[in-house]
């Protein structure tokens, strides 16, 4: 349980630095350059990032890779919560059942989920390891070809890319948080630790290329919500040995609740045409 609660104060801290963030970029009429770094909202959005990222470490060290990249999938429904204190204002009616969804879905996945079963310590040097880099390598390399597709068609192929490093950060930090120590004394560890810093950075990137081409968020947004945690659950088996109780029953039910989530996205972030018949 505790490692559940750390993955969901971990979305909470993550949307409260999008919102931070957003409000430092709004001041400067959406510009992104160096002026941020002395904006005190850019500040505390960097420093929000930070706690979420120890947070999710901590809960990586201890519960499922699967479990806690669900969980993070909140950080939605969060960003939510966040934009309507800072307006000091309530979420409309959309908005306030976008979030909902947003938050329920996840919750409900990790319910059907049930208890999952680990195994044992990684090897990195073994072949589901290597198996498992070649594959999230597949799918962002795909990404990065569909994203070079003109316009928001393209931004669909960035969020591909940046949904699936963020699955393959996740598996890594948590390779490294259940084995700190690690790092200094073993080779393997410390390339682990490395190629974390290279995945965790082009994900990021990836990320704000993809928002800033595309001409709504929502579409970008549900893209990473189902590629995150899909290859969190495929490296989550191969890697760890997590064992899901997957039956029809138990599948469908998932499929639903990821569907309320993005039906949760889609309220959060009206199409052009919804927005303008709703003020």
């Amino acid at each position: 349980m505790l490692a559940e609660l750390l993955a969901v104060s971990s979305a909470a801290a993550a949307g409260a630095a999008v919102v931070a963030q957003q409000r430092a970029a709004h001041e400067l009429g959406g510009a992104a350059d160096r002026r941020l770094l002395r904006r005190p909202w850019w500040l505390a959005g960097t420093a929000a990032s930070v706690v979420a990222s120890a947070l999710q470490a901590v809960a990586l060290a201890g519960g499922a890779v699967v479990v806690v990249q669900a969980l993070l999938a909140t950080a939605v429904a969060w960003t939510t919560v966040g934009e309507s204190l800072l307006a000091r204002r309530p979420p409309g009616r959309a908005a306030l059942a976008g979030a909902g969804l947003a938050m329920l879905g996840p919750l409900l996945v990790v319910v059907l989920l049930g208890p999952v079963t680990t195994g044992g310590t990684v090897e990195l040097a073994s072949t589901p390891v290597l198996l498992g880099l070649v594959g999230v390598g597949a799918v962002a390399v795909a990404g990065l070809v569909w994203a070079r597709r003109p316009g928001p068609a393209g931004a669909l192929g960035l969020a591909l890319a940046y949904g699936a490093g963020y699955g393959l950060a996740a598996s890594l930090l948590a390779v490294l948080a259940r084995d700190p120590g690690a790092v200094l004394a073993d080779p393997q560890h410390a390339l682990a630790a490395a190629l974390l810093l290279v995945v965790g950075p082009a994900a990021f990137v990836a990320s704000q290329r993809a928002l800033a081409r595309a001409r709504r968020a929502g579409p970008v947004v549900t893209v990473v919500l189902l590629a995150d945690p899909l290859v969190a659950t495929v490296l989550g088996a191969a890697w760890f040995g997590e064992r899901l109780a997957l039956d029809p029953p138990v599948t469908t039910g998932i499929v639903l609740a990821a569907g309320l989530a993005v039906v949760g996205v889609r309220l959060l972030d009206p199409a052009p045409a919804d927005a303008a018949a709703r003020t």
